[in-house]
């Protein structure tokens, strides 16, 4: 029996996406409420597309960010999706005095322009990984490319937390973070065909 997933819902998001992945793998799924008993099975997936602030003051008005922080924990797996992954940090630039959730060391920056670089971010990149750790990517997902929107980047302060990168002419810049229980993606799985389900699967089913 696969654990019970627990989707943060929020207004501005990429549910619908994500949903239809659930809905193709039949995987069940709830929309995570304050009041609901959590167990350490269970995985939370905070997808997002906005700004930090608006991220961080909805996770607030819902009352989530205690349950979500008792919930990593307690051991439960907690998983982020572009914006859901940038609020594991403790603070961005898009929204200067807005506390994250603090799961992570670390704050989220904006990505550098230049004639080379445009930002907002919007594409297709493949990523690159560090040769010195292990990395939760199976060798089969490892030349293909995902697909990113976004126009800041999270920089944790311990680099072995990011698995996974993207390059950028000033340098490489973190695409995927893991840290224990905690999961994130800067890039969109659900939206990047059948790669991207299969690293879900591989993070939801395993």
């Amino acid at each position: 029996m696969h654990a019970l997933i627990r989707v943060v819902n929020f207004p501005f998001c990429n549910f619908f996406s994500l949903e239809r992945y659930l809905r193709l793998r039949a995987l069940p799924y709830q929309i995570l409420c304050r009041s609901d008993q959590l167990t350490s099975r269970d995985i939370i997936i905070l997808p997002g597309v906005g700004t930090f602030g608006a991220g961080m003051e909805y996770l607030n008005f819902l009352s989530l960010v205690k349950p979500i922080k008792d919930h990593v924990n307690s051991g439960g797996k907690v998983v982020g999706i572009c914006l859901g992954m940038q609020m594991f940090l403790q603070s961005s630039a898009e929204s200067p005095g807005v506390e994250g959730l603090g799961l992570i060391p670390g704050a989220c920056e904006l990505i550098p322009s230049g004639s080379s670089f445009s930002v907002p971010h919007i594409g297709w990149n493949e990523l690159k990984f560090p040769e010195t750790q292990r990395t939760l990517f199976a060798p089969s997902l490892k030349s293909s490319d995902f697909y990113f929107v976004h126009s800041y980047y999270a920089k944790p302060l311990q680099d072995h937390v990011v698995i996974a990168s993207f390059e950028h002419p000033d340098g490489m810049l973190a695409a995927a973070i893991s840290s224990k229980n905690i999961m994130g993606f800067q890039f969109h799985p659900e939206k990047s065909g059948s790669t991207g389900y299969a690293l879900l699967d591989q993070v939801l089913l395993q």
